[in-house]
């Protein structure tokens, strides 16, 4: 499908064939373009933008020194009879003054002034990435040598806290932020963004689908001032609210997919500055937050971005990490084994310069290592400020923190709980099935309904109290044999059989249990730790909500409840 208005570099112009062939044909007279802006005021709201500026009419063509607009096409009485929107990359004075001056001030600090490229994708596991991107994996990995890190595990549920651990090093409540302060701006927190940006560095930043944006949705409140120098926010949201754009499922702006649109803003970004330093950092949901399957629609859009940008040697002093958030949460295919472990392993993949891995063989062997240890999003963000100030003195690693540069080798027996992975969300390890018929597994089931109504009392006057309607499965988590049992070997670990109810030395025992609940039928997941002297159970981390629950919980507001919560009055 040919658009009626294109880009190219940074003019505008008429597709006069694509018109001609339009009902348009006898309808377009003249053309006008406004531009989308969003001012510098904290009091604004977060998806506050503004029009101005707008042009006089055009015929044919005209150059844009603009960053968003939006382009218009009237009839003869002035009816508006198409909209397309358009981003642009320009230099912006008070950025280049800024990154120079802190170039100059940083550049005797580090040895190499590496470029970073983030660009992730919502729910897509790794195993799911070989199934339905495989040219670009293939692409990534043979052709340019990336770093396929095989145990890379998320450390908290949904995107938000996961990408707050990869961008600020922190879990949600050490920023400190919970859902009392919705109302406050991401602004008050410190993101690697800013690390880059007084190192001299420029900055950007994008989302599709801004009305689940990372810091915008449910509970959130955005940035009131743009985090970053380059901040498609209000050119998205002003995007979005043009209904009569859209088709595709609402994935494609006539002709043009919603990731190219973006993507293409990023090409823009990543080619004006190849020669200067920048960080940026992307993120897409629109293709692959629902659907297990749509990830295949993403493959050649994502291979083609990165064969362009390769092959024109654009990103050749960038370092680029291509990643996801976390697996499928929700479905059929979430309810089984497989898909509760992929769940937890998004894929993360990482490209060096080739010069870069020529020039410093040791990186480049710790970074291989590293592909088959236990990694999460911390390792990333410790990564990211190594990359900022690497001087090409490698220190030896620090063993067992929490947060670990990719450049150092990794421990290869590095426990979850060493990496900052709470026990619900762990791969590593070893899970038995247990007896659902088992009165003790019943007795948990009932234990951890019992919690989540305790997580709930304090909205019984809108949601209903849950009960026990089913137990699908129940799993004995027994730790890694690397890390199992203290000051034993690996063989007596090995020939030792666990059976329920096995001790393993240990007061304290962990269980995985997946109960369907009623009224609603939700079905939830949860950790919990049994210790044998307190008898007791207490829920270890978060509860997995992996059956969609819709309008079911519309009556309440806390995100946290939503996935708990069956509103009293159903819509």
């Amino acid at each position: 499908m040919n658009d009626v208005v294109y880009s190219n570099g940074n003019t505008i112009f008429i597709n006069w064939k694509a018109v001609n062939n339009s009902q348009l044909k006898n309808t377009m007279k003249y053309r006008k373009y406004e531009v989308i802006w969003r001012p510098y005021n904290k009091k604004r709201h977060h998806n506050f933008f503004m029009f101005k500026n707008e042009s006089k009419e055009f015929v044919d063509r005209i150059d844009i020194s603009n960053e968003f607009i939006r382009v218009k096409c009237y009839t003869g009485g002035g009816l508006d009879v198409y909209t397309n929107f358009f981003s642009f990359v320009h230099l912006k004075a008070d950025v280049e003054d800024r990154c120079e001056k802190n170039a100059i001030k940083f550049a005797n600090t580090r040895q190499e002034q590496l470029n970073v490229l983030m660009m992730g994708i919502d729910s897509i596991a790794r195993n799911n990435m070989l199934r339905y991107m495989k040219e670009t994996w293939k692409y990534l990995v043979n052709a340019q040598n990336a770093i396929d890190l095989l145990r890379y595990n998320k450390v908290a549920d949904n995107t938000f806290p996961n990408i707050v651990s990869m961008t600020a090093g922190k879990f949600l409540n050490e920023l400190p932020w919970n859902e009392s302060l919705k109302t406050a701006t991401m602004n008050n927190f410190n993101f690697i963004w800013n690390n880059y940006s007084s190192k001299g560095y420029r900055t950007f930043y994008a989302e599709d689908h801004p009305d689940i944006a990372i810091f915008d949705c449910t509970q959130k409140n955005g940035f009131k001032t743009p985090p970053v120098d380059y901040f498609n926010r209000p050119f998205s949201v002003d995007m979005e609210r043009n209904k009569k754009v859209w088709n595709s499922n609402h994935y494609c702006v006539h002709g043009r997919t919603e990731t190219d649109i973006v993507l293409d803003y990023l090409k823009k970004y990543a080619t004006m500055f190849q020669s200067k330093q920048h960080f940026s950092f992307t993120f897409f949901s629109r293709l692959t937050h629902d659907y297990l399957e749509e990830t295949y629609k993403t493959d050649k859009i994502y291979l083609k971005f990165f064969k362009d940008l390769f092959e024109r040697d654009i990103l050749n002093n960038t370092v680029v990490f291509f990643f996801s958030d976390h697996g499928m949460r929700f479905g059929r295919f979430r309810e089984t084994f497989v898909g509760k472990l992929e769940e937890r392993l998004p894929f993360m993949l990482i490209v060096f310069p080739s010069w870069f891995i020529t020039k410093y063989p040791e990186v480049h062997r710790n970074l291989r290592i590293n592909a088959r240890r236990l990694t999460t999003p911390f390792d990333i963000f410790a990564t990211l400020e190594h990359i900022l100030d690497f001087n090409g003195i490698e220190k030896k690693q620090v063993t067992k923190q929490r947060s670990m540069s990719l450049l150092h080798e990794i421990p290869e027996n590095r426990t979850c709980d060493e990496a900052g992975i709470l026990p619900h969300w762990c791969t590593c390890s070893k899970l038995t099935t247990l007896d659902i018929q088992n009165k003790t597994i019943i007795q948990i089931g009932h234990a951890f309904v019992s919690k989540i109504n305790q997580n709930l009392r304090q909205s019984f006057d809108v949601c209903e109290q849950l009960y026990l309607k089913s137990i699908k499965y129940a799993l004995l988590v027994i730790p890694s044999d690397k890390v199992l049992l203290y000051g034993k070997t690996r063989e007596q670990v090995i020939k030792k059989t666990y059976k329920y109810g096995d001790r393993i030395e240990s007061l304290i025992i962990d269980y995985q249990i997946t109960v369907q609940t009623k009224p609603g039928d939700a079905i939830l997941e949860g950790t919990l730790r049994f210790d044998e002297k307190r008898k007791t159970y207490d829920l270890v981390g978060d509860v997995s909500r992996i059956n969609k629950y819709g309008e079911q919980s519309h009556c309440i507001d806390q995100n946290h409840l939503k996935k708990l919560c069956y509103c009293k009055i159903q819509p």
